[in-house]
């Protein structure tokens, strides 16, 4: 079995696959202070309450944007886990190329999406990934990333306005019924919700328009499931996409040096 960890700046989520096959998923809060022993009992205690020995583990592949816990992790799995892990780093991944200005500045996590687009849907693409940030990576018919644009996420950019505004309530974000609002609830839902809806709308046919072509529209993340239900334009939808993305790479790469 083949571990997968997607390292963000607020959740590291943890897939098991038996052979392609993505078997459990597990998410943890990301803490830049946790030490290899916290980390690793933790990773041991999620496999165990799931049924797999960590013996059953043959290898595992890191895509971080959390540099400060690389050590660790390596550190953790390692002693916990008995294996060391392959970090996934953008600039020699041997399978996407970066078609930007600044090829180094690119997250890991960006072309472990590529990947998984284009093997799952084919390219050219756009691959909409609704996590901290929402994060759009196009990629062209070869498969190499063009660029693409990074937005606030809407939980995120509601919870900065409320610390600001003292008479605005915390709500929990859900699809209004109708754009007008009658109440503070149904103002915000309003303003958020369906406003983040026509913002990736716009976003798409912008994409669409400047690289002149259709594309393969996936979203993937936490908010993911419904955006792909709101939005016309979006055609699939892959909760685990970087996952996905790190499983192949491994794959297309484990003959090759890491």
């Amino acid at each position: 079995m083949f571990l997968g960890l997607d390292v963000g700046n607020t959740n590291i989520t943890m897939g098991c696959f038996r052979k392609d096959e993505l078997v459990y998923t597990w998410r943890v809060s990301t803490d830049q202070n946790s030490t290899p022993d916290e980390l690793g009992d933790t990773f041991r205690s999620l496999l165990l309450s799931s049924g797999v020995e960590p013996g059953e583990l043959t290898d595992a592949v890191i895509s971080s944007v959390v540099p400060y816990l690389n050590r660790s992790l390596s550190k953790g799995l390692a002693r916990f886990l008995g294996v060391s892990p392959t970090f996934l780093r953008p600039g020699d991944n041997g399978l996407v190329g970066l078609r930007v200005d600044e090829p180094e500045a690119v997250g890991p996590d960006r072309v472990a999406n590529v990947i998984g687009g284009m093997e799952l849907y084919g390219g050219p693409g756009l691959v909409i990934d609704f996590g901290t940030a929402t994060s759009f990576e196009l990629y062209s018919e070869e498969g190499d990333f063009l660029g693409g644009a990074i937005s606030p996420e809407m939980e995120t950019a509601l919870e900065a306005l409320v610390e600001r505004a003292s008479l605005l309530p915390e709500i929990e974000l859900k699809l209004p019924e109708s754009v007008i609002g009658k109440t503070s609830a149904g103002n915000i839902n309003s303003g958020f919700v369906l406003g983040f809806i026509g913002m990736i709308e716009g976003l798409i046919e912008r994409f669409k328009k400047e690289y002149n072509s259709d594309l393969q529209i996936i979203a993937t993340g936490g908010k993911g499931r419904l955006f792909f239900k709101q939005v016309d334009q979006i055609q699939h939808f892959e909760k685990d996409l970087v996952l996905e993305g790190l499983r192949l790479w491994r794959e297309k790469t484990k003959e090759k040096p890491s």
